[in-house]
């Protein structure tokens, strides 16, 4: 379905060859975080270096889209930048121009088993997209104290890009990328607001089962990660000593 012209846009994208459905476009605040939600701690300046400006004179003739992906990546995986690029070829081939794409790490308020401190997996996240021409990272979500709603998120990256003059904010589609399992996650009863028609779902022709908990899965068998996801950021695991249930113990990544 085609996504309105809204922030809680979606993008969902499906590896799987599944007819799934989606029910919702915004996340609901776990109530063991209610508390802290929302609670904004520090102001971090949007990144803008690889935005195609330019792009709002000559591109697609239906407006502009920025993607944004939210989660752990932990770590991030060649199928995490796989699906920007999926993303933005079905969103081009639709009449959309691709302003740029952000990856935005959850806080530490997510009590996750094996989630590393959001400062690696920032920097997991800015390794990674080192080589994509328009996927940066946005840290602000994972520098503030408390749970922060993925509405919260996708606006107010839409609101900074507006304001500075940087996009057209009657056009303008901040769009949110997500990966089957979090698609599957949209029929369940309380975990999102119910909000349907903001779905654009596309199958990935070229089917990639890659996923952060496999590749910790293999470091701690000892197995080599080369080839799931960058270089950059297998060199990072490995000289912070990450994943490893002993510290010290020597994995061949």
């Amino acid at each position: 379905m085609e996504a309105h012209n809204t922030s809680r846009s979606c993008f969902a994208h499906r590896s799987r060859q599944r007819d799934e459905r989606a029910h919702g476009a915004r996340r609901a605040p776990p109530a063991t975080l209610s508390p802290a939600m929302d609670e904004v701690g520090v102001e971090v300046p949007l990144p803008r270096d690889k935005l195609s400006i330019e792009l709002r004179r000559d591109g697609g003739t239906r407006g502009g889209v920025v993607l944004v992906a939210t989660g752990s990546f932990n770590p991030p995986t060649y199928m995490h930048l796989r699906m920007f690029e999926l993303a933005k070829d079905e969103l081009q081939q639709r009449g959309y121009y691709v302003l740029g794409g952000y990856m935005s790490p959850v806080n530490d308020a997510y009590k996750k088993k094996d989630l590393l401190p959001a400062a690696h997996r920032v920097r997991f996240c800015e390794l990674a997209c080192e080589s994509s021409s328009f996927v940066m990272v946005d840290p602000w979500e994972a520098m503030q104290k408390g749970y922060q709603r993925t509405l919260t998120v996708l606006s107010r990256i839409r609101n900074s890009l507006c304001r500075d003059g940087l996009a057209d904010q009657g056009s303008l589609k901040v769009m949110l990328l997500c990966g089957s399992d979090l698609l599957e996650s949209f029929s369940t009863p309380g975990v999102w607001i119910p909000d349907q028609d903001n779905i654009i779902s596309v199958d990935e022709i070229v089917p990639n089962q890659i996923s952060s908990s496999r590749v910790r899965d293999c470091i701690k068998r000892c197995l080599s990660i080369k080839y799931l996801t960058c270089d950059e950021v297998i060199e990072y695991i490995t000289e912070h000593k990450l994943f490893t249930e002993a510290e010290g113990s020597d994995t061949p990544l």
